[in-house]
């Protein structure tokens, strides 16, 4: 039977409990929960880590995310790796029942995607992503799915690497780390999951403030310039790629729907 694992990195946010109670929940139980903790470990997150089976408890300082990341995924023993956010939270108990079903019927799959919701810190849903076809060409176009919305092999992981935290500080590496999947493996299948989504509280690293966002701009530009091989519109790759969130969002989808109708 394939295994998952499930990757958590976490920073003191005691939503944690919320994204393990989630994963538990799960009817599929062959899962393995690798949860990376960087810094101090508070009583309040040591009593919520002893409330759930976690298999691997990495307590240990970081470099931020996506080297916390880089060692979930080094220890990871899955067939599936799964990467979540400490204060993300999986929609249903079937998702990874349903996520393993599309596994079992295409064998070749390198990976699965689900659908995504931003939520606010009252859990009102502001912007939506949901999967439509995930290709190497679509990527290289500047169209990405969010990184956490995927379950991929683990082979995928040892073909593209590790995050490249330090040569991006930490901005944009998950957009960097997807370019460079579609660029090594330009024929990759990634199968839809219908019906599920991820509820992810918006805000990160890259979209937490205007200044964020520009900083995630430039890195993104930068790294299509010096692909540029590679990406037939790469000028434009960045701008494309902002752009295309527009239409994630709840505002923009009802005023376009006026005109439409």
């Amino acid at each position: 039977m394939i295994k998952i694992s499930v990757v958590i990195p976490n920073f003191k946010d005691p939503r944690i409990d919320r994204a393990l109670s989630s994963v538990r929940n799960q009817i599929f139980s062959n899962i393995e929960i690798i949860v990376v903790h960087g810094g101090p470990l508070t009583i309040e997150l040591k009593n919520i880590y002893e409330g759930y089976l976690i298999d691997k408890l990495i307590i240990e300082s970081d470099k931020g995310i996506f080297d916390a990341l880089n060692k979930g995924v080094l220890n990871a023993t899955g067939d599936v790796i799964y990467l979540m956010g400490s204060d993300d939270y999986l929609s249903d108990k079937f998702v990874f029942q349903d996520s393993i079903k599309l596994f079992d019927s295409n064998p070749s799959a390198d990976g699965v995607c689900m659908g995504c919701v931003f939520v606010n810190s009252n859990g009102s849903v502001i912007r939506e992503w949901f999967p439509n076809k995930i290709s190497s060409k679509r990527i290289k176009s500047g169209i990405f799915p969010p990184h956490f919305s995927l379950f991929l092999k683990k082979e995928v992981y040892q073909l593209v690497g590790q995050f490249k935290f330090e040569s991006s500080n930490n901005v944009a590496t998950d957009i960097i780390w997807l370019l460079d999947f579609a660029i090594l493996k330009p024929n990759f299948h990634i199968l839809n999951l219908n019906n599920h989504y991820l509820a992810m509280e918006y805000g990160g690293a890259s979209t937490g403030s205007m200044k964020a966002i520009i900083r995630q701009f430039r890195v993104v530009h930068s790294y299509a310039i010096s692909n540029k091989k590679h990406i037939i519109f790469w000028p434009i790759f960045s701008v494309i790629r902002s752009a295309s969130k527009l239409f994630q969002f709840r505002l923009f989808k009802k005023i376009n729907n006026l005109y439409v109708n």
